[in-house]
């Protein structure tokens, strides 16, 4: 394992003040009362065996990693299932081989004239990995794209088997605004240019009575929707339910989200909390308002997000996607969304995504063969988790600073605040060749006598994992998943009249827990 590269500035950095006061009562701007199970992880159906292993032959690192989240917040992680490769699958139960690109004959009810973007056929061995991980419910996507409801059937049928109790619903299509979009390289669709919201929703429909009756499902048990990143009028929950979406049906609505892409600033696109409020806003607000007004009965997920999509040349920017940066615009931006009104987050894991928040095994990746590992953004979602906790009744609201680049959040639980998490988004590089800045934080109005002080940090804004540690820890390939000791863990500070300061350098994130 590599040891930790510590930064060690030649000139003392001057350190800036800011202050936030405390209300020691939940404030307006608070969310509701949050599911523990907010922080949930979505997988690109391609790569599901490579992060699950099989029952006789887990992945051992991997699963540890998923585990990792139950292990902190006590609660189920969901997972949705799917994506743009899983929308294009055959399923061939009799196939001896867990998933391989050989391509059946076009069923009669499948647009002849159309090439899958992904020509990918499922057998059995690859329904295998839906029993390896503990603790998770699964949001399972149906291929949509293909137009094959009959295999779609079978599909459900056998995979409702091996999920077991582990089923939470069943995702209907993914990215269907993308549709009459021309697909990669193929220049071919997947509905003809006129299909919108309207077609989809008939679909939607036709589909979910089939499955539902052949598999004796009662009630709401499908996803529906799971617009793009892309998505805009006239694809939108008020449009697909005033155009007749089976409410009856529907247990929950998504969309996805990439802030970013790749080459583009750090500091510009994710450590820029004016940022992600402002896309956050502009893509997610008026759809949950919407919804809560509309059908306060039916959640809105975010089942699909990450720090930013990739390029058209196939090499995958760490810089952007795995750094120590991408871990603090993954707490900033969870933890605003708790503020939005979602109900759950499902951050995105794929074998060949510089975002993801672990590689699972070795792979070839932009043209180099790289190892199992853990990437950057896996450390926000660790500090997510460690904010969450184990307490009940969690509210979440955003708290200003008074500095431009620190960002404060508290954890309410049954009302008291528990906890305060600390951001500073100012990108400093050790390129920069100058002492990293830093800000001394005074917190005022606390109900306690001590707070503890965790800490997600490393040399520089622009660190990748093998330098990351939260809390004093890291989680690595080599320990297969489980975290070790690295650093220091914690620190306790002492609480004066109410008040409490605490230093927070550039590119760095705390957690401070009330004693």
């Amino acid at each position: 394992m590599k040891a930790l590269e510590l930064a060690v500035p030649l000139l003392l950095a001057k350190s800036r003040g800011a202050t936030i006061e405390i209300p020691r009562s939940v404030p307006n701007n608070a969310s509701e009362i949050l599911d523990r199970s907010y922080l949930g992880l979505a997988i690109e159906g391609r790569d599901f065996t490579n992060y699950t292993g099989s029952s006789s032959a887990p992945n051992r690192f991997s699963v540890n990693m998923f585990s990792t989240f139950f292990n902190i917040t006590g609660a189920t992680t969901y997972i949705r299932l799917g994506g743009t490769t899983t929308d294009n699958f055959y399923y061939d139960p009799n196939q001896a081989e867990a998933i391989t690109t050989v391509q059946p004959e076009l069923a009669n009810n499948e647009r002849s004239e159309r090439r899958l973007h992904a020509p990918f056929t499922i057998g059995k061995a690859w329904l295998d990995g839906l029993r390896v991980l503990p603790n998770v419910k699964w949001d399972f996507q149906i291929p949509l794209a293909r137009a094959n409801l009959s295999n779609a059937v079978l599909f459900c049928r056998d995979s409702l088997a091996a999920m077991g109790d582990a089923f939470n619903s069943f995702e209907f299509g993914n990215e269907p605004d993308l549709y009459n979009a021309t697909g990669p390289a193929e220049g071919v669709n997947d509905r003809p240019d006129s299909y919108g919201p309207k077609d989809y929703v008939q679909e939607y429909n036709e589909w979910t009575a089939a499955i539902a009756g052949n598999l004796s499902l009662s009630g709401p048990q499908f996803q529906a929707l799971a617009l793009s990143n892309f998505a805009a009028d006239p694809w939108s929950e008020e449009t697909a339910f005033n155009a007749g979406l089976a409410k009856e049906k529907t247990k929950t609505v998504s969309e996805h989200y990439y802030q970013s892409r790749s080459g583009r600033s750090l500091q510009g696109t994710l450590m820029n909390h004016r940022e992600t409020v402002t896309q956050s806003d502009r893509r997610f607000k008026d759809r949950i308002q919407y919804m809560k007004r509309a059908h306060p009965d039916i959640p809105f997920v975010i089942g699909e997000a990450a720090a930013s999509l990739g390029n058209n040349s196939g090499i995958p920017d760490y810089d952007l996607a795995a750094s120590l940066g991408t871990a603090l615009w993954t707490i900033d931006w969870i933890l605003y969304t708790m503020t939005l009104g979602a109900k759950r987050v499902n951050m995105q894991l794929g074998t060949r995504f510089a975002f993801s928040p672990w590689q699972p095994i070795e792979a070839t990746i932009g043209g180099r063969l790289r190892p199992a590992q853990t990437l950057g953004s896996f450390y926000g979602n660790v500090f997510v988790a460690e904010l969450i906790g184990r307490e009940k009744d969690l509210q979440v609201a955003e708290f200003g600073s008074g500095d431009q680049d620190v960002v404060g959040y508290g954890a309410y639980n049954s009302g008291v605040l528990s906890k305060v998490a600390l951001v500073d988004l100012q990108l400093w590089r050790r390129s920069f060749m100058t002492p990293r800045p830093n800000v001394t934080v005074t917190l005022t109005g606390l109900d306690a006598q001590r707070v503890r002080v965790e800490k997600l940090t490393g040399p520089d804004g622009g660190a990748q994992a093998e330098e990351i540690s939260w809390a004093g820890k890291q989680w690595t390939a080599q320990s297969e998943g489980l975290p070790v000791v690295v650093g220091g863990g914690s620190e306790s500070v002492e609480v004066r009249g109410g008040s409490v300061d605490v230093l927070i350098q550039a590119s760095e994130a705390l957690l401070l827990s009330l004693l």
